[in-house]
C-alpha cells in the first residue's frame, strides 16, 4: 500500500512541469529507499553542468544545466552591479559564479539574433512576480550580448538613482534639472569597465564640441572615452559626460558604426511620478527632472537604429503605492507603455520541477545543503512546498539548513 501511494505521489508530481527521463529514473531509483527502514549507502550528488558556457552556442538542450561564467569577465561585466547582492554573496561563498540556463533568457537571446537592425530598436521587457529570477535572466542575455560585441549601456538598478541616490545637487548647466554626481561617476566606471576593449576597436569620436567650464572642452572628433574619462575624474561634470554618451551613441548606432544594447532592471522606475528627493518647498521631485533619467530615457525612444532595448519591470522598482500587480501595463503606467510601445513580453515565472530538480542538486554539490534528507524525494518535496518553487524564497529558505 505504502508503495503504490508512494508512486502516485511521484507519478503526480512529475507530470508538473514535465521533467527529463534522468530526472525520473533517478527519483524512481529513490522510491524504494525513501519507504524502507533499512539503511542504504549515500548517493553521490553533483550538479548538471554544461561545459558550453558561451550563451550564443546553448539551445533547449542545456535547459536545466548550469554554466559558469568566468571569474574575470563576472568582475568585468558585473563589478560594480548588475548581480543581485544575495546571489553575488552566495557566489562568493561558493568560490563560482553559475547561472542556471533558463528559458527566458534562452527566449530572449534567440530574438536578439533574429533582429533586424535597419529597423527601430527591438524591446524586450521581462516580467514576473517577485523573486522569480528576472535579474539573473537580465545578467545571462548581458553576458551574450557582450560576447556578441554589442556596446552596453547597462544600469544594473535604476530605482537607485530615485530612492537611494548618495547625492543630489543642482544642475549647473541646464535650469531645473538635478545631478546625480556620485552615482554618476559610479556608472561611467561601470560603462567603461563593460566596454573598455570593444571602445579601442571601435574608435568612436565625439560629432560635436563640447563645452564644460571656461577652460574644459573637449573638441569636435574627440575619442569617445575622452569624455567617460573625464565624467569620472571630474563629478561636477559625470551626469552631463552621461547624456553626451548615450546622445553620441545613439548618432553612431544610427549610423551603423556600432550596435547599442540597454539593459536595464527594474526600467519601469523612470516612469514613476516621484522620487525620495525633497526641494526646498518640501515637495518631491520628479524624477523626469533627473539628468540622468534624461540621458537614458531618450535610448527608449523608436527614433534611432542598430540597437536593441532588454529590460526588466518589477513591483519592487514602482513607488510603495503601486506593487499590486507584476503585470506590465499595470507597473509602466500609461507614459512607459506608450514610449516602450511596441515591445515583446517575455515571463520570467518559478522554477519548473526540472529546475527545482536542478537547483537543489547545485546545492547539494555545493556543500549548501548538507542534511542528507534535503536530496531525498521527501526533502525535494518539501523544499518545493514551503518555497512554492520561488527561487528568491528558496534561497533563504536553504541558507538556515
Amino acid at each position: 500500500m505504502a508503495r503504490l501511494l508512494s508512486r502516485n505521489i511521484f507519478q503526480s508530481f512529475s507530470d508538473f512541469g514535465g521533467c527529463s527521463a534522468l530526472v525520473r529514473n533517478v527519483a524512481v531509483g529513490r522510491e524504494a529507499r525513501w519507504w524502507s527502514n533499512e539503511a542504504s549507502p549515500a548517493v553521490k550528488v553533483t550538479a548538471p553542468r554544461t561545459s558550453l558556457n558561451q550563451p550564443g552556442l546553448q539551445t533547449e538542450e542545456q535547459l536545466g544545466l548550469w554554466y559558469t561564467l568566468e571569474q574575470d569577465i563576472a568582475k568585468q561585466l558585473f563589478g560594480l552591479g548588475g548581480i543581485p547582492k544575495q546571489f553575488a554573496t552566495q557566489c562568493k561563498t561558493f568560490a563560482e559564479t553559475c547561472l542556471m540556463i533558463r528559458k527566458p533568457a534562452l527566449t530572449t537571446i534567440d530574438y536578439i539574433k533574429k533582429t533586424n537592425l535597419a529597423l527601430p530598436p527591438n524591446k524586450f521587457i521581462l516580467y514576473g512576480r517577485e523573486g522569480v529570477g528576472k535579474s539573473l535572466s537580465l545578467v545571462h542575455i548581458t553576458h551574450f550580448l557582450s560576447q556578441d560585441n554589442w556596446l552596453l549601456v547597462h544600469i544594473p538598478w535604476a530605482p537607485r538613482w530615485r530612492r537611494g541616490f548618495k547625492e543630489i545637487t543642482a544642475s549647473a548647466t541646464v535650469p531645473g534639472r538635478y545631478d546625480h554626481p556620485l552615482d554618476a561617476v559610479i556608472w561611467l566606471q561601470h560603462f567603461k569597465s563593460q566596454n573598455s576593449q570593444l571602445l579601442k576597436t571601435l574608435q568612436l569620436e565625439t560629432s560635436e564640441e563640447y563645452k564644460w567650464s571656461r577652460r574644459e572642452v573637449t573638441e569636435a572628433g574627440a575619442p569617445l572615452i575622452d569624455i567617460v574619462e573625464l565624467g569620472i575624474s571630474r563629478a561636477r561634470f559625470a551626469s552631463d559626460c552621461i547624456m553626451a554618451v548615450t546622445t553620441e551613441l545613439k548618432k553612431h548606432a544610427t549610423h551603423q558604426r556600432c550596435k547599442i544594447a540597454v539593459v536595464a532592471d527594474g526600467i519601469n522606475t523612470f516612469f514613476c511620478l516621484t522620487s525620495r528627493y525633497r526641494l526646498e518647498d518640501l515637495t518631491y521631485l520628479n524624477p523626469e527632472n533627473f539628468t540622468i533619467f534624461q540621458a537614458f530615457m531618450q535610448l527608449f525612444n523608436n527614433n534611432w537604429r542598430n540597437g536593441v532595448v532588454v529590460a526588466s519591470v518589477d513591483s519592487l522598482a514602482n513607488d510603495g503605492a503601486r506593487r499590486e500587480s507584476y503585470l506590465p501595463r499595470y507597473l509602466l503606467r500609461q507614459k512607459g507603455w506608450e514610449t516602450l510601445d511596441p515591445f515583446i513580453p517575455i515571463l520570467v515565472s518559478n522554477y519548473n520541477e526540472l529546475e527545482m530538480q536542478s537547483i537543489v542538486d547545485y546545492y547539494v554539490d555545493r556543500n549548501w545543503l548538507q542534511n542528507p534528507g534535503a536530496s531525498s524525494d521527501t526533502g525535494r518535496r518539501e523544499l518545493a512546498g514551503l518555497s512554492s518553487c520561488n527561487p528568491y524564497t528558496l534561497m533563504n529558505i536553504c541558507n538556515s539548513l
